[in-house]
């Protein structure tokens, strides 16, 4: 790790709102011959477990963590930009927050799982199945920014199924959508520190050079965040030179 603290210039974005919402989205499928192979239903058996899995558009699964989690997230944006709305907050300071109003997508697959244990297929999979989304949030949102929207959780609840021979009757399940909303916007912030250098392996390698970093223009910039008074006294005669 550096030791030299000196004034940096860093690029972060800067949260300026954030909640986290849970949504049910309830999913009924009646007599659908496309969700599941009809042969694998009937071997399937009657003693059956549902479980939804969190997919990519290809029917790959995905973790609530990565960036394929999420197909879509569209800001529906009025004409004439979010509006503004009065909120009162429980210690009854008025506050102006805006209406954010987002369509959020993705896609799952339904395992049915045969808990019999005799028969042919331990367990069926459905093809790629859409889900979306229309939420409207109230949030510290100007002009600029952009929303961000993080799944925290997925799972499928409540599951049941009627199975007739090789038909799938009904089927029907929630969905929880454990929905994180942040507004975003990148800023150039100024801090105190030192640049960062990798830790000792604790088996040795060699044939790497050491990590070097640009010298610092630090006359002008970042430069001091308050001026002194002879910079604010040349800042005047220069200002004098032109009156």
């Amino acid at each position: 790790m550096g030791e030299h603290f000196e004034a940096l210039c860093i690029r972060v974005p800067k949260v300026y709102d954030w909640v986290r919402r849970q949504v049910v989205l309830p999913q009924i499928f009646t007599n659908d011959a496309s969700l599941f192979d009809e042969e694998a239903l009937e071997d399937l058996g009657h003693d059956v477990e549902v479980e939804v899995i969190l997919t990519d558009s290809k029917g790959h699964p995905v973790d609530v963590s990565d960036e394929e989690a999420l197909d879509h997230v569209i800001e529906l944006v009025p004409q004439g930009g979010r509006k503004p709305k009065k909120v009162i907050l429980p210690d009854g300071e008025i506050v102006i927050l805006h209406e954010v109003k987002l369509s959020i997508s993705g896609f799952y697959k339904i395992r049915l799982i045969n808990l019999g244990g005799h028969h042919k297929y331990s367990d069926v999979e459905s093809s790629v199945i859409p889900w979306k989304i229309h939420q409207t949030f109230y949030l510290c949102a100007p002009e600029g920014t952009e929303p961000v929207v993080h799944l925290d959780s997925f799972e499928g609840t409540d599951g049941s199924i009627r199975l007739s021979d090789i038909h799938l009757q009904q089927l029907s399940f929630d969905l929880v959508l454990g929905l994180s909303v942040q507004i975003e916007k990148d800023v150039k912030i100024e801090v105190e520190g030192s640049f960062c250098y990798p830790r000792p392996e604790v088996i040795s390698t060699s044939g790497f050079s050491p990590i070097e970093y640009p010298p610092q223009c630090e006359a002008i910039f970042p430069g001091r965040p308050y001026r002194d008074s002879a910079e604010s006294d040349f800042e005047s005669d220069f200002e004098s030179d032109f009156d």
